[in-house]
């Protein structure tokens, strides 16, 4: 099936005409297309000139048979050749490997069409015919699966877009309410929790519209230096921290923090290490059972600091283990009622990788059961 011809060609197919009429006197033109590429086509007009009169009619017998048959003709019929013509009536298929796209008609009163003025006419059907292919392959390319997509990515962007302003509102209305508790109150830690994630909840659509508009952001393919201002590990962890707590207590699971009563300061993006570290937990929550145990563990050595998040939960296979990072694989919890996409660890690995960092996975971890994923950050030398 065709698509139906666009306002561009229609455009051209008037310009033809009216050469046509200026140049060898045509008093009636028309340029049809086929609506399908079958043994039974029907025909609409796309241009018609004078542009007030009807359609010129086609034969409906004879000609259109032959226009059909046009793929099964012997080899001695030429594509560009006349189809038919009756007296002053002149009928020339649209043709383009084989195929009858459509047929220029054309109609002068008093005297016949010559050899030479056919011979013209004959390359204008071609013209039309070639500029039809490629009017049809741009509005192929218009619906593609491709054009598909920049839709899909328009319509996300636009959902981001309109995101940023309820997270705004929480934004304020958390620091509000921060204003009016006081220092002890037992929800303040909670409220601190809820606007530090706002805060990157805000970073995050920022770094988005960022790579969006081909800035430089926190992600890349270069390997980047472990530079920038020291990173506090407490300080960082501390509202991943605290979620991870009320989270333990909803679900009626564990959560066990072990963190040096000394730790060194980091060079590594505060955004990056909350993202990777949340993404960790919460695969570590949804895969453990009520009554399981989640940890949060630094190990300090004199070269690396280990940062390892921990569960009781059921483990990955071993032979899962390779693709875990593999944006979408979610290995056999593909199957299970368990909520995900398969994007947390990748887009952890993904943020890591401009650092020259990654993690690495071990399970089971605790007996047959549990996995733990560990990240290695070298510390500077000391000289």
């Amino acid at each position: 099936m065709l698509w139906p011809a666009s306002e561009e060609f229609a455009a051209l197919c008037r310009t033809q005409l009216e050469l046509i009429v200026n140049s060898l006197g045509a008093s009636s033109l028309a340029v049809y297309l086929s609506e399908t590429l079958n043994d039974s086509p029907s025909w609409f007009p796309v241009a018609v000139y004078p542009e007030a009169a009807p359609p010129l009619s086609l034969p409906m017998s004879s000609t259109l048979s032959l226009l059909t048959a046009a793929p099964e003709i012997p080899l001695t019929y030429h594509p560009q050749q006349v189809v038919s013509s009756l007296t002053n009536h002149l009928i020339l298929p649209l043709m383009y490997q084989n195929w009858v796209l459509g047929v220029l008609v054309a109609q002068r009163q008093h005297r016949p069409w010559l050899a030479a003025e056919q011979a013209q006419l004959q390359q204008v059907a071609q013209t039309l015919a070639i500029a039809c292919v490629l009017d049809q392959r741009q509005q192929w390319l218009r619906h593609s699966p491709a054009n598909t997509l920049d839709q899909q990515q328009q319509r996300f962007d636009d959902l981001l877009h309109q995101l940023r302003n309820p997270v705004a509102a929480i934004r304020t209305f958390v620091k509000l309410l921060l204003k009016r508790l006081e220092p002890d109150h037992q929800g303040r830690s909670l409220a601190e929790g809820i606007a530090k994630e706002t805060e990157r909840l805000m970073a995050l659509l920022e770094d988005y519209r960022q790579q969006r508009n081909n800035t430089p952001a926190l992600t890349g393919s270069q390997p980047l230096p472990l530079a920038g201002k020291p990173l506090d590990l407490t300080e960082t962890l501390s509202p991943l921290i605290s979620a991870a707590q009320a989270r333990a207590e909803m679900e009626g699971k564990a959560f066990v923090v072990e963190l040096p009563s000394q730790l060194p300061p980091i060079w590594l993006e505060e955004r990056v290490l909350q993202e990777v570290v949340g993404n960790l937990l919460d695969n570590a929550f949804k895969y453990t059972p009520k009554g399981g145990t989640i940890g949060l563990r630094l190990t300090l050595t004199p070269a690396v600091l280990e940062l390892t998040v921990w569960d009781t939960g059921c483990g990955i296979p071993e032979e899962a283990q390779s693709r875990l990072f593999e944006r979408g694989y979610r290995g056999v919890q593909a199957d299970s009622e368990i909520e995900g996409s398969g994007l947390g660890l990748a887009i952890a690995q993904d943020l890591l990788r401009p650092y020259g960092l990654s993690l690495q996975v071990t399970s089971p971890y605790m007996g047959d059961r549990g996995t733990a994923f560990t990240l290695p950050i070298p510390l500077p030398v000391k000289v």
